[in-house]
């Protein structure tokens, strides 16, 4: 059996059907061995393909596997693979080097992609024979799988691909199972401040949704009638925004506006989120805080009091040897609705038509406002969490692609970077709406006062768009826009709204 042959093999008993790319000649030698029953999922430009294959992680929950053409691919995904990096997105990015006996020339294309990828993957390899590639690909799949997740790079020679297996050289990809229960003593430590603490909040993060804990958090928070939050730099929807004790995303921008919401409650469990994760960390957020990740990364960053364990887990462990909570629960939704805005005032009219929809937002001046005026279930929202603009066109793309009704929220600096990800989703009929909310510039950073004609780029996204194959359109009534982008069997329409 030949390498190529193998690992696919490999690939497919993991339950992987698919790969996302954009082809070079380093790659070929690879791609030739892919069997018929796999997808091979096109992007225009490489880190598309990235962002493709996190959204298709993200619709499955199983680890996928990019493929990235040598040197000029990798740093063309760079951004990509640190958003991976920093959602804690399990990949695996198979890069085409040059012949293996050849890399001391330094030949066109050749890189050190070890060191090239420093600092953006959780680790790099190549692979310097025949009898190494099944070993390092099982080694990168267990690695990109085990917490915190992230994405693990496996530097490829164009040659290994053609080379011989010997029969004992084969493997199969064994089962791999990872377990980080809470222990009795750190539940108990838990259970101890809460018995002492008048009131708490509960900050939820995106770990809630990836163990799918929301159930149980929702019974533990009814049993402390503890507020609820959302992690500041949210990636992750996590809750059921009607819930009567969600009070809204805490804010992404200062650590003061976190501490400041915070400081009124005796104890704050942060569940399976980042707190510290803000724009401006101006002020140190000294509270009495418990931490529950399954992160070590995370935890160990941090000055308060750590748990590292399975946060569905420790939710469970400690919802069992809570008394009953002694507090009545309003009824009534605390949650502040922002001032009257054209924008929000679209939010409000689209709310109805959200249902069946998984919503990628990439709006940071709107995010908020989205949050608090449509209806959202548990991971029904997702938003780059590292900064990179162009990451939810791409994800969006890569969700839909396993059958979700999915649509796109971006502004039109988000939408610059990345559309020929559009391309993808007609190639492959998926059913994708996007918004385009065109502020004519990057609105975000306008509030921090300067002023600049290049903070206003002006483009028109719909007539981009147009020519990758969306019906699009700009909007000139927004009940009608809306009711034309949502109520028919088209499957692919771009609506863009002018501010």
């Amino acid at each position: 059996m030949k390498v190529g042959d193998a690992l696919f093999k490999l690939i497919n008993e993991i339950g992987i059907k698919q790969i996302f790319g954009n082809p070079g000649t380093t790659e070929l030698n690879f791609l030739k061995h892919m069997p018929k029953d796999f997808n091979y999922y096109l992007a225009l430009q490489d880190g598309i393909a990235v962002g493709m294959a996190e959204g298709y992680y993200l619709a499955t929950r199983k680890p996928q596997v990019v493929n990235l053409h040598s040197s000029p691919g990798l740093t063309n995904a760079m951004g990509f693979l640190y958003e991976a990096l920093v959602s804690r997105t399990p990949l695996i990015a198979l890069v085409g080097q040059q012949y293996s006996d050849k890399l001391i020339d330094e030949p066109v294309l050749y890189g050190d992609f070890i060191k090239i990828s420093q600092g953006i993957v959780k680790s790099a390899y190549e692979i310097r024979s025949e009898k190494e590639a099944l070993k390092t690909f099982i080694r990168a799949y267990k690695e990109s799988t085990t917490p915190p997740y992230g994405p693990v790079l496996i530097s490829l020679p164009q040659d290994i691909p053609d080379m011989e297996v010997n029969e004992e050289e084969k493997i199969n990809m064994p089962k791999y199972f990872v377990s980080t229960t809470c222990d009795k003593p750190s539940i108990e430590f838990v259970l101890d401040k809460v018995k002492r603490a008048n009131s708490i909040a509960i900050v939820a993060g995106y770990e809630v949704s990836i163990f799918n804990a929301y159930d149980k958090l929702v019974k533990l928070a009814e049993k402390l009638n503890a507020s609820l939050y959302t992690e500041p730099y949210l990636s992750v929807f996590p809750l059921d925004s009607s819930n009567p004790l969600f009070k809204g995303p805490l804010s992404r921008y200062k650590a003061s506006d976190v501490l400041k919401e915070l400081e009124k409650y005796d104890l704050i469990l942060v569940i399976g989120g980042w707190l510290n994760y803000v724009v401006f960390p101006d002020v140190d957020i000294r509270l009495n805080i418990i931490e529950v990740t399954i992160d070590f990364k995370e935890a160990i960053k941090r000055q308060w009091d750590t748990i590292v364990c399975n946060p569905k887990d420790f939710i469970i462990g400690l919802y069992n040897k809570l008394y009953e909570s002694p507090y009545t629960i309003k009824s009534e939704n605390i949650r502040q609705e922002l001032d009257s805005d054209p924008i929000v005032d679209v939010f409000k009219e689209m709310k109805s038509y959200l249902a069946k929809y998984t919503i990628f937002a990439e709006i940071p001046t709107y995010r908020d406002a989205l949050i608090k005026n449509v209806a959202l279930r548990p991971s029904s929202l997702y938003i780059m969490r590292s900064g990179l603009l162009g990451w939810a066109l791409s994800a969006s793309v890569g969700y839909s692609l396993n059958g979700d009704n999915v649509l796109a929220i971006v502004g039109d600096g988000s939408f610059n970077y990345t559309p020929q990800a559009l391309w993808s989703a007609v190639k492959y009929n998926t059913k994708m709406k996007v918004i385009v909310i065109n502020n004519q510039g990057y609105a975000s950073l306008s509030k921090h006062g300067v002023e600049a004609d290049w903070l206003f780029p002006s483009t028109s996204p719909w007539k981009v768009a147009s020519a990758y194959g969306f019906e699009a359109r700009e909007s000139r009534d927004i009940k009608n826009d809306l009711k034309w982008l949502f109520e028919d069997n088209k499957r692919r329409k771009l609506l863009e709204i002018r501010v």
